[in-house]
Protein backbone atom coordinates (compact mmCIF):
# COMPACT_ATOMS: atom_id res chain seq x y z
CA UNK A 1 0.00 0.00 0.00
CA UNK A 2 1.32 3.40 -0.99
CA UNK A 3 1.30 6.20 1.56
CA UNK A 4 1.59 9.93 1.07
CA UNK A 5 3.56 11.59 3.85
CA UNK A 6 4.62 15.08 4.92
CA UNK A 7 7.86 15.64 6.77
CA UNK A 8 9.02 19.20 7.46
CA UNK A 9 12.61 17.92 7.44
CA UNK A 10 12.30 16.69 3.84
CA UNK A 11 11.01 18.29 0.63
CA UNK A 12 10.02 21.42 2.56
CA UNK A 13 7.13 19.48 4.10
CA UNK A 14 5.51 18.90 0.71
CA UNK A 15 3.46 15.72 0.32
CA UNK A 16 5.69 12.94 -0.99
CA UNK A 17 5.37 9.28 -1.81
CA UNK A 18 6.66 7.49 1.28
CA UNK A 19 10.14 6.06 0.93
CA UNK A 20 10.90 7.85 -2.33
CA UNK A 21 11.12 11.57 -1.59
CA UNK A 22 9.21 12.17 -4.84
CA UNK A 23 6.70 14.98 -4.45
CA UNK A 24 3.06 14.53 -5.32
CA UNK A 25 3.33 17.82 -7.23
CA UNK A 26 5.97 16.32 -9.55
CA UNK A 27 3.66 13.43 -10.43
CA UNK A 28 0.64 15.69 -10.89
CA UNK A 29 2.64 18.10 -13.04
CA UNK A 30 3.92 15.29 -15.26
CA UNK A 31 0.35 14.05 -15.68
CA UNK A 32 -1.58 17.31 -16.02
CA UNK A 33 0.89 19.71 -17.56
CA UNK A 34 3.22 17.47 -19.54
CA UNK A 35 0.58 14.98 -20.62
CA UNK A 36 2.35 11.83 -19.46
CA UNK A 37 0.22 8.76 -18.78
CA UNK A 38 0.61 6.93 -15.45
CA UNK A 39 2.59 4.21 -17.25
CA UNK A 40 4.94 6.83 -18.73
CA UNK A 41 5.41 8.41 -15.30
CA UNK A 42 6.54 5.03 -13.96
CA UNK A 43 9.14 4.99 -16.75
CA UNK A 44 10.26 8.52 -15.77
CA UNK A 45 10.49 7.58 -12.08
CA UNK A 46 11.71 3.96 -11.92
CA UNK A 47 11.46 3.97 -8.11
CA UNK A 48 7.67 4.22 -8.43
CA UNK A 49 5.04 1.60 -9.10
CA UNK A 50 1.83 2.20 -10.97
CA UNK A 51 0.05 2.07 -7.61
CA UNK A 52 2.32 4.87 -6.33
CA UNK A 53 1.43 7.07 -9.29
CA UNK A 54 -2.30 6.48 -8.94
CA UNK A 55 -2.13 7.14 -5.20
CA UNK A 56 -0.23 10.40 -5.79
CA UNK A 57 -2.76 11.52 -8.39
CA UNK A 58 -5.68 10.62 -6.12
CA UNK A 59 -4.07 12.63 -3.31
CA UNK A 60 -3.49 15.57 -5.65
CA UNK A 61 -7.10 15.65 -6.85
CA UNK A 62 -8.45 15.18 -3.32
CA UNK A 63 -6.40 18.22 -2.21
CA UNK A 64 -6.42 20.22 -5.44
CA UNK A 65 -7.63 23.44 -3.82
CA UNK A 66 -4.73 23.34 -1.37
CA UNK A 67 -2.27 22.83 -4.24
CA UNK A 68 -3.83 25.69 -6.20
CA UNK A 69 -3.76 28.04 -3.20
CA UNK A 70 -0.11 27.30 -2.54
CA UNK A 71 0.70 27.72 -6.20
CA UNK A 72 -1.07 31.10 -6.26
CA UNK A 73 0.72 32.21 -3.08
CA UNK A 74 4.14 31.15 -4.37
CA UNK A 75 3.66 32.28 -7.97
CA UNK A 76 2.68 30.18 -10.94
CA UNK A 77 6.24 28.95 -11.54
CA UNK A 78 6.64 27.60 -8.02
CA UNK A 79 5.31 24.13 -7.14
CA UNK A 80 3.45 23.96 -3.84
CA UNK A 81 5.45 22.96 -0.79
Amino acid sequence: MTNIVRDPAHSDGAPTIEGTGIRVWNIASAYEHSGYSPDEIVELYPALTLEDVHTALAYYYAHIEEFRERSDDAGAAEPPA
